[in-house]
């Protein structure tokens, strides 16, 4: 995933970072899972490290339960790797995976910003300032209305 200090070369507009969402969406379910399998092979790994899986267990149970533990581990960070790399590589900086929380780089008024989506959102509708993080999110300024003034209406000539 995106680490500090990463410069990414693509800066979204709200209108590309919203026709990136379709496929970021499906991107971002498989993080999110990934994550979600990481989680529960390190407590099942702990449970058989600590010994407080069933009183009864046999130490080869314990073994197994860890042996498939580690498999699961390793296989949920290579996919949190390769997921990463995708959205990385759609220009996309990944700020919280578990929740689904991207930057899509933009400009805004002439300065960098973040554009701001978390999974489960309908569009890129959140701007910030690199700085601000999350806690800094604002919504993005309402497009102006077609000149006329009347939706879907040619403008006069």
């Amino acid at each position: 995933m995106t680490g500090a200090g990463t410069k990414t070369a693509t800066l979204f507009t709200p209108e590309s970072a919203n026709r990136a969402l379709p496929y970021v969406r499906v991107v971002v379910e498989d993080l999110v899972d990934a994550c979600l399998r990481l989680r529960r092979a390190e407590e099942s790994r702990a449970r058989a490290t600590s010994g407080s899986l069933s009183a009864g267990a046999t130490p080869q149970e314990r073994d197994e339960t860890l042996r498939r533990a580690e498999d699961d581990r390793r296989a949920a960070r290579a996919d949190l790797e390769r997921v990463g790399r995708e959205l990385e590589a759609v220009g996309v900086e990944v700020k919280d995976p578990e929740i689904g929380l991207l930057d899509f780089p933009g400009e805004l008024d002439g300065r960098r910003v973040c554009l701001c989506w978390k999974r489960g959102e309908d569009r890129v509708a959140f701007w910030h300032e690199p700085e601000a993080g999350f806690r800094g999110r604002r919504p993005l300024p309402a497009e102006a209305p077609p000149p006329s003034g009347a939706p879907g209406e040619a403008a006069p000539r």
